[in-house]
């Protein structure tokens, strides 16, 4: 697995002293990373602070990664604890407030349901209402199964990748994914969804 990992060069350059390695690990993993940080927590700060975290405790304990891995499976494993730091220390304010731009397609993947194009105002705000019952309904599941929902269905990523990045099996991402929905379909439709 060792050879099929693109970043293992930076990293090697990395951990002998060559720090403008870092700086093409951080030009490749930011954005990718940033958006699932951000999914977790739904604050744009935050999803910042908690991101520049991440690379600052990579950077920091570069000398401790091995190639078990692929490097971006500990970077995003990094961020996760993070992400589960921050949701303890936050667990009692009220939980995301995500903005989405695109509520249809949220929608299609999060729930596999499809909306019509053409929208009345009063279809927009139901619309809205919703999204945001979503959203919550996201926040509120357990991290174990909110993460590989996230990297699927938000993400786009593949189970198996998905997997890859969470250090479990790709049925096992499959099968959490699948729990996931469940718990929202249900929590969706006690709210009357």
């Amino acid at each position: 697995m060792a050879t099929e990992d693109p970043d293992l060069p930076l990293v090697r350059a990395l951990q002998a002293g060559q720090d403008q390695a870092f700086e093409e690990l951080v030009n490749r993993h930011q954005e990718g990373l940033h958006r699932f940080v951000y999914r977790h927590c739904s604050n744009e700060a935050e999803a910042i602070r908690l991101t520049q975290d991440t690379f600052v405790r990579a950077y920091r304990n570069i000398g401790k990664f091995r190639p078990k891995a692929k490097f971006v499976t500990w970077l995003y494993h990094i961020a996760l604890n993070l992400c589960r730091d921050h949701v303890r220390r936050h667990a009692a304010q009220e939980s995301v407030r995500a903005a989405l731009t695109n509520a249809e397609a949220f929608q299609v993947n999060a729930l596999g349901e499809s909306q019509t194009t053409r929208r009345t105002p009063d279809t927009e705000a139901d619309a809205r209402e919703k999204v945001r019952a979503l959203e919550k309904a996201i926040a509120e599941l357990p991290p174990e199964l909110k993460s590989p929902l996230i990297l699927t269905a938000l993400e786009g990523h593949s189970y198996a990748h998905a997997g890859e990045l969470l250090g479990i099996t790709g049925k096992a991402v499959e099968m959490k994914v699948y729990r996931a929905r469940k718990m929202l379909l249900e929590k969706m439709r006690n709210l009357g969804f």
